[in-house]
């Protein structure tokens, strides 16, 4: 009980419902307060309306536009990105069953996870303003002006409230609904009573009567009165005050509502909030806000949201990490931090001294009161001795008289000044190491031991131990890896499978299993069965520096590094181990200085870096102070079950809510999908992935976007599948059935057509090929022909040229034997006349014999004309 008491000292208050207020009697200050401003989404700074719509969206109005916040990160809607805006600034609020109703000057747009529509009310607004709007029922909105109208719309078509007839001028200043067909109307001349059954109206105050606003419940009315102060409404319409204006004067009125206890909350013109409770005002402020005034505010059980005038939105929300409340550690770099036997919290600092916790109250000690150094790097205890490690040596405080009386240095025994860690084992030996191969530890009687090491060992630095369930001792090193120590000696030096700058071990943690868990600057390593298997950043890890992995001795290992605190289920490590996959992505949940971290560099190459007190809580140690961390918080059952939020499907320039399905039109291969996961508390809790479903496909990490892009997805039904992991464990799987429209051209008709087309031009293309092979061939055959031909043509000109030339010949050669043989013919001729017709040849003066001779060598003489004509022929012939 000696911690919790410790723990209550600490802490003035950690009621859940009253942590937000800072400076007013038994409130906490462990609180986280959360700016979202124009450098971080917001589109201005000016808060004019909030509300939350039915899906648990956060939407704010600015003069720049409308933002979304899901807790995470902001939405903007603005003209620009959503022409279905007709104006850009909206000032007043109304939460319907439909949604926001959010109206402008002279329009009004509906917001329900989105801009579902909008109204133009120019027609009903010439020369005034919309000052109030509620919905009647779906669609059927009544709205206020300043001129002191009351519109209908309904239809889509305004018309006026006839019987809305107030006798005297007036300014619509606010509505409210007690029943469907029952409400209030706040006026500058009085508060009135509509019923829209009975189509009648009355006035229940008197016309000098300022209604400002009406608020509350139906069941827990108030009415506002800049003059007068606020009053509770009673059944019979009688006005109880409740504040007098005197004390409210810098009451903003914009931002006056009640909380789910009744209390009235409004922020101040002046400088801060205003509370009011049982009739008493109180008045507080948080240092976020400066002097900066709150326009709007949204108070939940634990959420309080202000709407500032100039400072954004401020979320303010109880700290998931705590912090002391010591100013004499406030801010300071803590080093290690121990626990002693009588519950007493040690703290050691950079350059503060140690600092003892106990019974509420804090104690110092410094160089000036004895230690050796004020830098700290390791605290255990002995034998009713602390010991306060530094580089120069160790103190030894006696922890009963609060008195350092002794030191450790070389001179006693020490390898070095430079200590690096204290541990005490289950033996009560306390095991100091330090650098230049410095193993020793002191026996149970408090003498000085060394373990003896090789030379090689000489310069080694030693920096955690860890004791195993069978008692053996090991020893993390820098660069030489983890030495297995029984009973004082050395029996074994492992090497990692890390480099030279990854290989400091840290931290060592055994699992149930009893396999090892190395935090080094390499990231985890985890030996099983002699083998080793490196979990890193790629696995799901913030940083692969890990300082220290604490047992919570529930469900989880709480990993510390210099981005925060990530909180692993036990199971979530165990599928880690058994996974053949070298990518798996392990969930978590961080803690860092958004969830209350001091700072979200936690100190390391300190021993421990961090511990778990006697009550379960975390301690630890930054470089701005002390987060404590309650893990049986996380162990318990979310109080509340995941909101998921199908978002937007955005198409191009396009985008438009996703309802039950998406269709994805004809011919669009590229669109995204955007998604939310709705939580104002803490928003790192969870782990996402997502895979189409029924393709066998492995689930896909979802880092910190909330998007997912599609490219070419195939035409047909799809499922589109989201798993949430909560604190490491499976909660639930979202499904979005998607329906991509095929093209005519990816229709089964148009295949089938295709593929006749495809035939048909096969078949053409071969005939086509074969009939210009054929053509080809024959044109190859006609020119091989043309060219015998020509040939044949050239050989029988050639032919016909010798013809005529022998023609020639003949006729010269005929022509010549023609002449030739003619006289030797007619010679023979006469002669042979002679010797026949005449028997005396005295008239010739030749004889017979003569003549005979003559006619035998005519015919002689034509012989040789014939032989030589043959001659000359058979030349010819030749030729």
């Amino acid at each position: 009980m000696q911690i919790f008491c410790i723990w209550l000292g600490m802490q003035k208050s950690f009621a859940q419902t009253e942590i937000f207020m800072s400076g007013s009697p038994g409130f906490s200050n462990n609180y986280m307060v959360e700016t979202w401003d124009n450098t971080n989404g917001l589109p201005q700074n000016v808060i004019f309306a909030m509300e939350k719509d039915n899906h648990g969206y956060l939407w704010v109005s600015t003069e720049e536009g409308l933002a979304r916040l899901d807790g995470a990160s902001l939405k903007v809607f603005d003209k620009e990105n959503y022409p279905i805006m007709p104006e850009q600034t909206y000032y007043t609020f109304y939460k319907s069953p439909a949604g926001i109703w959010a109206s402008a000057d002279r329009s009004i747009v509906l917001l329900e996870k989105s801009i579902q529509k909008a109204i133009d009310c120019t027609s009903i607004t010439n020369n005034t303003w919309i000052r109030a709007v509620m919905e009647i029922d779906s669609d059927n909105l009544l709205i206020g002006t300043d001129a002191g109208e009351i519109h209908e719309w309904k239809n889509n078509a305004f018309s006026t409230l006839e019987f809305w007839k107030p006798g005297v001028p007036l300014e619509i200043k606010s509505f409210f609904k007690i029943t469907p067909t029952l409400l209030l109307v706040g006026t500058n001349r009085g508060l009135y009573e509509l019923d829209l059954n009975s189509k009648k109206m009355k006035i229940i105050s008197s016309d000098t009567f300022v209604a400002n606003k009406i608020f509350g419940t139906p069941a827990q009315l108030f009415v506002y009165s800049q003059d007068s102060g606020i009053f509770q409404l009673e059944k019979d319409y009688g006005m109880k005050n409740v504040i007098s204006p005197e004390k409210i004067k810098d009451l903003n009125v914009s931002s006056i509502t009640v909380d789910s206890r009744n209390r009235i909350w409004a922020g101040s013109m002046e400088r801060g909030l205003i509370l009011i409770e049982n009739g008493i005002v109180h008045r507080f402020s948080y240092p976020e806000l400066k002097n900066y005034s709150v326009r709007k505010i949204l108070k939940e059980e634990n959420n309080l949201f202000l709407g500032t005038m100039g400072k954004g939105l401020l979320s303010i929300k109880p700290a998931k990490v705590k912090q002391l409340e010591f100013e004499a550690l406030d801010q300071k770099n803590i080093k290690s931090i121990y626990q002693s036997e009588d519950s007493s919290i040690w703290v050691g600092t950079k350059a503060d001294g140690l600092h003892r916790i106990k019974h509420g109250q804090v104690q110092t000690w410094t160089q000036k009161d004895g230690l050796i150094q004020n830098n700290n790097t390791s605290i255990s205890s002995h034998n009713g001795k602390l010991y306060f490690a530094s580089n120069t040596g160790i103190s030894v405080l006696d922890m009963e008289s609060g008195k350092i009386i002794d030191s450790i240095t070389e001179e006693d025994g020490l390898r070095s000044n430079y200590v690096q860690a204290l541990f005490k084992d289950s033996k009560n030996w306390l095991w100091i190491l330090t650098r230049q191969g410095g193993m020793h530890y002191l026996d149970a009687q408090g003498t000085l031991h060394q373990v003896k090491l090789s030379q090689e060992y000489d310069y080694t630095r030693f920096v955690s131990a860890y004791e195993l369930k069978d008692g053996r001792i090991l020893i993390g090193s820098m660069n030489e890896g983890l030495f297995w120590v029984e009973n004082g000696e050395m029996v074994l030096r492992q090497e990692l499978p890390l480099t030279p700058g990854e290989n400091v071990v840290y931290c060592i943690y055994e699992d149930a299993e009893g396999d090892l868990w190395l935090g080094t600057h390499g990231g985890v390593i985890l030996q099983k069965n002699g083998n080793f298997k490196a979990f890193r950043k790629i696995h799901g890890l913030k940083s692969n520096t890990v300082y220290s992995m604490t047992d919570d001795g529930n469900q989880g290992i709480w990993i510390t590094s210099n981005f925060g605190v990530q909180y692993f289920s036990k199971s979530e490590l165990q599928n880690f181990k058994n996974n053949p996959e070298e990518n798996v992505l392990v969930s978590s949940t961080l803690y860092n200085q958004q969830t209350g971290l001091p700072n979200s560099e936690t100190n390391g190459l300190i021993f421990p870096a961090a511990i778990q007190d006697y009550s379960g809580n975390i301690w630890i140690p930054t470089v701005e102070g002390i987060g404590i961390i309650d893990p049986k918080v996380i162990a318990e059952e979310p109080k509340y079950p995941v909101n998921f939020v199908w978002d937007e499907l955005r198409i191009g320039e396009q985008q438009s809510p996703i309802g039950e399905k998406v269709e994805i039109p004809e011919g669009v291969r590229m669109f995204q999908i955007s998604f939310n996961v709705i939580d104002f508390e803490n928003p790192s809790q969870y782990t996402l992935f997502y895979r189409m479903a029924g393709n066998g496909d492995s689930w896909l990490p979802i880092r910190d976007q909330r998007q997912l892009f599609f490219n070419g997805l195939k035409p047909g039904n799809h499922i589109l599948e989201v798993k949430i992991l909560r604190f490491g464990e499976a909660d639930q799987i979202y499904s979005l059935p998607i329906h991509v429209t095929a093209t005519f051209v990816e229709t089964l008709a148009f295949k089938i057509f295709l593929g006749l087309v495809l035939m048909l031009f096969v078949y053409f293309v071969l005939l086509l090929y074969f009939n210009k092979r054929m053509k080809i061939e024959l044109e190859e055959k006609v020119v091989q022909r043309t060219v015998e031909l020509r040939h044949a043509n050239e050989k029988l000109q050639h032919a016909l040229n010798e013809i005529e030339e022998q023609n020639l010949v003949m006729k010269q050669l005929t022509w010549n034997h023609s002449h030739l043989l003619r006289a030797p013919l007619t010679r023979a001729i006469g002669i042979s006349h002679f010797l026949v017709n005449y028997t005396k040849y005295e008239q010739l003066e030749k004889t017979k014999e003569e003549l005979e001779m003559e006619l035998l060598n005519a015919l002689r003489q034509v012989d040789a004309i014939v032989k030589d004509t043959h001659a000359k022929s058979e030349k010819l012939k030749k030729q």
